[in-house]
């Protein structure tokens, strides 16, 4: 009938699976790790019985890489989810026949 299509359910599909969900878990470290470097807290220090002042800055292209390295993240769990249905997933080798329908009698 022509090419046969490759088999997708493959067993060696679930340790790519694994390897995505690892690679996925540093992803989300490293994701966390910068959010934190792009936070700086300031405490100034003020006189004559004033409170001090406590000031936050956020620095942009440490927040950006945390927000990617995130999404990198969520695309990989979700190849990692695609892989471990593939490796699970059986198909019917011996699949029911098509169903077959009478015509309509002609008049």
């Amino acid at each position: 009938m022509g090419m046969s299509s490759p088999r997708l359910n493959q067993p060696w599909r679930a340790a790519v699976a694994g390897g995505l969900v690892v690679v996925a878990v540093l992803a989300v470290l490293a994701a966390i790790w910068s959010w934190q470097h792009g936070i700086i807290r300031y405490d100034v220090p003020a006189g004559d019985g004033t409170p001090e002042l406590a000031s936050t800055r956020f620095i942009g292209s440490w927040m950006a890489a945390a927000i990617g390295l995130g999404t990198v993240a969520a695309l990989l769990l979700v190849g990692a989810g695609r892989q471990l249905l593939l490796a699970v997933r059986t198909r019917d080798s011996n699949p029911l026949p098509p169903i077959q329908t009478a015509e309509a009698p002609s008049a």
